[in-house]
């Protein structure tokens, strides 16, 4: 149908114009014989005028149509899906936002297909537009924001008919990420090609290679300071947002580990001495209440200075990560240590000093037994 209207406005578009074009040639080529002739032979001009219009009308819609058939209908459809071998290579990943779930890449795509309608054996290599032939229409799925294409939207056609395509992809791409194991976690990042307006009926991706390289590959060095890449694939896979449709695709994907030494001496190091600190008034002589009532406020205090940095290093999540558990835990063993001083320096101003000092002695073993669990499960739980 798209190919009808676009003939019938072509025939139209072209028959006014030719119409015009003739007919101003006949007249400045023979204005004696146009005038002289009459109205019988004006006639014949006309009418010889018309007949050429609608011949050169008829031929450059039949061109126009076998354009529109090219890029519109899949080389040797009736043979079934058409087959699109791909290749990726991840040049770099700048950086993996944690907070917008997104990563943001620089990717390297080529695309190759056989399109016997365009072979021509006599002649050699050569660039043809991408919009004038047929072209699978790859987009990336999950892009978030504009993605930028470094390199021409041009066509690299063979004497065989072979196409290959070639482009640059920059820009972010949305990632979902489960950080509830933040910092020890471990994701699978994904870029996702998808050929819009196609299903797995019409087109066949298959993972083209290149050397030992099978589908894709990825740079050895990457703008990942916190990350170590474990693994990585590249195969075909359709695109469902929803059960009703499935988009002929394929995907790249990588699995990453985040490098957790950072977060230990940035974090849990710092941490870990603001408690132990909290724990020195267990060890204070209790008739210095102040000390110990002073030492244990100035830990709260430093901790909680200390939540302030942490704020702008932590991803900000509606759920608890693994990090998060860990500071609330500890927050509490500090706060719990300035409870049990004020309550032994009670007992022993109320003559309950025996009593105060068993309390004592069991914080001093109770405290770090819990923390050593605590930071246990965060390390290795």
């Amino acid at each position: 149908m798209a190919v009808g209207k676009h003939r019938t406005r072509l025939y139209r578009l072209f028959h006014s114009v030719i119409i015009g074009a003739v007919f101003c040639v006949c007249a400045c080529a023979f204005p004696a014989t146009l005038f002289a002739a009459g109205g019988t032979t004006q006639k014949a001009v006309e009418a010889a005028v018309e007949k050429a219009a609608q011949k050169v009308v008829e031929k450059a819609a039949a061109v126009a149509v076998e354009k529109a058939e090219l890029t519109a209908k899949r080389p040797d459809e009736w043979r079934g899906p058409t087959k699109v071998h791909f290749l990726i290579f991840v040049i770099d990943i700048d950086g993996i936002d944690d907070a917008n779930e997104s990563i943001d890449t620089n990717v390297y795509l080529r695309l190759r297909w056989k399109d016997k309608r365009l072979a021509n054996p006599d002649a050699s290599t050569r660039q043809v537009p991408l919009e004038e032939i047929w072209n699978p229409r790859v987009l990336i799925a999950n892009q978030q924001g504009r993605i930028s294409k470094s390199l021409p939207d041009v066509a690299q056609v063979d004497p065989d008919g072979t196409v290959i395509y070639h482009q640059r992809y920059t820009g972010e791409l949305s990632q979902s990420l489960d950080l509830s194991r933040f910092p020890m976690d471990t994701h699978s990042f994904f870029i996702h090609f998808v050929a819009v307006g196609y299903t797995d009926d019409h087109l066949e991706f298959v993972p083209d290679i290149l050397r030992d390289i099978r589908g894709g590959s990825i740079a050895d060095d990457l703008s990942l300071p916190d990350w170590k890449v474990l693994s990585h694939e590249a195969l075909a896979l359709s695109y469902i947002p929803i059960k009703e449709i499935h988009a002929a695709g394929f995907v790249f994907r990588f699995q990453a580990e985040r490098y957790v030494t950072y977060y230990i001496w940035q974090v849990i190091l710092p941490l870990a001495v603001v408690v132990v600190m909290s724990w020195a008034a267990f060890w204070v002589r209790r008739k210095n209440v102040g000390v110990r009532i002073g030492v244990a406020t100035s830990s709260i205090l430093t901790l909680i200075a200390h939540r302030f940095v942490l704020a702008s290093l932590l991803p900000r999540l509606p759920y608890m990560t693994r990090l998060d558990y860990f500071t609330v835990g500890s927050t509490l063993l500090v706060f719990m240590a300035l409870v049990t001083v004020i309550f032994t320096s009670f007992l022993a101003g109320t003559e309950h000093d025996s009593l105060a000092h068993k309390a004592d002695i069991s914080a001093r073993v109770t405290f770090p037994t819990i923390f050593l669990f605590l930071l246990g499960w965060f390390l290795y739980g």
